[in-house]
């Protein structure tokens, strides 16, 4: 009986942490009121003119962002809240991620080229920038990179397990229901139907096109220039610059130097960040415990929804699901 009650009394204790860290984190939530000084200063305030430093870290994906990922409602809720503030002249991306989905990547890409009709946009590259990564960057005024940031990758890839040998060599059947003749055509239970390769091949080549054409409208260059330099091929940050597919090499200082000139602003423009204290940091990862924000686990069923993925290629490593 007392065991039954110490059980019951730690159910609760765990379901009343839960519930708690569940408000901190949603109280914690982004707003351009949490952005602070980056180059020393009191808290961000309507009245100052600067620019805000926004990262695009890890992999991209629809949703929000956590720790070491990039949700794309985070970033358009930021980005629509920095356009509606005229005091805010510029934006700063730094960008360390190998890609991520291709509806993701897009949303971003779009909206920081709407943006970039009233706000300056600069870019630093940090160790990788590619793929979808390279494609949130190509909407910028200007880029940089360092020379070892690996970055390029212009391509789409579709995959999916194919697990019929092993189920054949083992006397494993599946037995598949459906209402429409290519509703199972990611099975890995089966082959594939030279049919269904096609149609693959097809929405493979459009959402390419689609990212060329966009990478070249970011750029203000020619589709056919930017199509001698995709096809997944990688580049060092100093090949890259060989190529105009960044600007300049440099990082932070370079960046911030380019964007205030851009923002017509006599010496260094303010740079304000969003940071978080060190409880707000304990309170997310507990969270993470807790509530499963963020996890592993919501990051592969992102993933794996999207049929379609930009993702850094398997030359340089795969990305981790």
């Amino acid at each position: 009986m007392e065991r039954n009650q110490f059980l019951l009394f730690l159910s609760f204790l765990f379901s009343t942490i839960a519930t708690i860290l569940g408000i901190a984190i949603l109280i914690s939530g982004s707003s351009l009121a949490r952005f602070s000084s980056g180059t020393g200063g009191s808290l961000f305030q309507a009245s100052e003119i600067g620019a805000v430093v926004i990262p695009i870290v890890g992999e991209i994906h629809s949703g929000e962002s956590t720790f070491d990922s990039t949700g794309a409602d985070t970033v358009l809720r930021q980005l629509r809240e920095l356009e509606e503030d005229g005091n805010v002249k510029g934006i700063l991306l730094e960008i360390n991620s190998p890609g991520g989905t291709v509806a993701a990547s897009q949303e971003i890409f779009n909206e920081l080229l709407h943006l970039r009709k009233t706000k300056k946009i600069v870019v630093s590259m940090k160790d990788v920038a590619a793929s979808g990564g390279y494609y949130i960057a190509s909407a910028s005024d200007y880029i940089f990179a360092e020379n070892g940031t690996i970055t390029g990758s212009i391509g789409v890839i579709s995959f999916a397990p194919n697990v019929k040998g092993l189920l054949d060599r083992y006397g494993v059947g599946v037995r598949t229901y459906k209402a429409g003749k290519y509703k199972d055509m990611y099975s890995p239970f089966r082959d594939s139907t030279n049919e269904e390769d096609d149609m693959i091949g097809k929405q493979l080549q459009d959402t390419y096109r689609k990212f060329v054409e966009d990478v070249a409208k970011g750029r203000n260059k020619t589709v056919k220039s930017i199509e001698e330099l995709a096809e997944g091929k990688i580049y060092s940050g100093e090949d890259a610059f060989r190529n105009k597919l960044v600007d300049d090499i440099g990082g932070r200082r370079e960046a911030h130097k380019k964007l205030s000139e851009l923002c017509q602003y006599e010496g260094q423009i303010p740079l304000f960040e969003q940071e978080y204290s060190p409880f707000e940091r304990m309170i997310r990862s507990l969270g993470v415990k807790f509530l499963g924000e963020g996890s592993q686990t919501a990051k592969i069923r992102s993933l794996l929804q999207a049929q379609v993925l930009v993702i850094l290629p398997t030359s340089l490593g795969k990305l981790m699901l």
